[in-house]
């Protein structure tokens, strides 16, 4: 029985594999199909090469302020040195970009309990939070980035902007979960089994138990003060992204609002948030294509800064974490292994 269960997980495994990146085939597809190839090559033409080392610069810059943010929410932190945490954090992206289904969320923390005294449930539970962070920042840039697209309806703008406030306030409900998280597992636990279950018992364990991981992982952060510190760097973070793809629009030559940037990020996060092909082959093309195009940009020159920022961060991160691999003495079999027993 055990047998089966495990060849039917490995076989639901392979089959979303395959899935997530046929989809991002196609997307790719389906984007260049309608391109004028002429139009593209001159778009492409039009970066300016002086920029490329500051892109790169930037790109890693990211991943710093990513390795500091994650210092503060991990249980005892400080006492994990910023490098580690900047080379976890590297090998952990450049499994997403080599490797289907964003196996890297499972591969950070896992090297990270090889190199340090954490456990490998501590160190996911942290990734966790994490992933609530930068879902509250996206909420807020989200709501102040549509208020600055040309004509959009005013009830879309409200919408959105609502939407940005509803970030807010599930920031503070962090806080609140944060002193007070067992009670708040008791009243969450109460409202799911009354509504829900008597008609959906297993849903109601399954939200429980995350609801369970969430606070575990928020209680692993030591104080107050380094919850405060996670919201500034989380902040710090989501600002250099945006600074990366306005640094790419330069690059092109274009001069334009920095909302267009924060645009661009906003649209490449929502596009890359669901597991898919490796790389995000495709999904960072849409958002990319949708961003631009919604501020009058042609999709040829949004295929041409796609490709040119796509792959300068593949190609760096990658080499990245190569790198750190091979200073660590690991090999990306040992990260295979990891994601398929993951």
């Amino acid at each position: 029985m055990k047998k089966d269960r495990y060849n039917n997980q490995w076989t639901g495994a392979r089959l979303a594999v395959w899935g997530s990146t046929v989809v991002g085939v196609l997307i790719l597809v389906v984007l260049v199909w309608r391109l004028d190839w002429s139009l593209l090559v001159n778009e492409l033409g039009r970066i300016r090469w002086a920029f490329v080392p500051g892109l790169i610069g930037m790109t890693l810059l990211t991943f710093w302020f990513r390795a500091i943010r994650w210092r503060h929410l991990l249980p005892k932190g400080e006492r994990f040195s910023r490098t580690c945490l900047l080379e976890a954090s590297l090998v952990g992206f450049a499994a997403n970009f080599v490797m289907p289904l964003r196996v890297g969320e499972l591969v950070r923390p896992w090297v990270m309990s090889r190199w340090q005294a954490i456990r490998f449930s501590s160190a996911l539970a942290s990734i966790v939070v994490e992933r609530v962070f930068d879902v509250i920042a996206l909420m807020v840039l989200f709501g102040f980035c549509v208020g600055r697209l040309p004509s959009v309806p005013d009830w879309v703008v409200f919408g959105v902007r609502v939407m940005g406030l509803g970030g807010v306030g599930l920031l503070l409900f962090v806080l609140v979960v944060y002193v007070q998280g067992a009670r708040m597992i008791r009243v969450g636990e109460r409202c799911l089994e009354r509504f829900l279950g008597h008609r959906f018992p297993r849903f109601v364990a399954k939200l429980v138990d995350l609801m369970e991981e969430f606070v575990t992982g928020l209680k692993g952060i030591s104080s107050l003060k380094d919850l405060a510190w996670a919201v500034l760097w989380s902040t710090a973070l989501w600002g250099s992204l945006v600074m990366l793809y306005q640094f790419g629009l330069w690059s092109f030559g274009v001069d334009d609002s920095w909302w267009v940037g924060a645009s661009v990020c906003v649209m490449i996060a929502l596009a890359v948030a669901a597991p898919g092909a490796p790389g995000f082959i495709g999904t960072f093309q849409l958002g990319t294509v949708v961003a631009l195009a919604l501020f009058g940009y042609s999709e040829e020159f949004g295929m041409a800064y796609s490709l040119v920022l796509h792959a300068l961060q593949v190609i760096t991160v990658v080499l990245a974490g190569v790198f750190v691999l091979h200073r660590r003495t690991m090999s990306w079999s040992d990260i295979r292994q990891r994601s398929g027993g993951a």
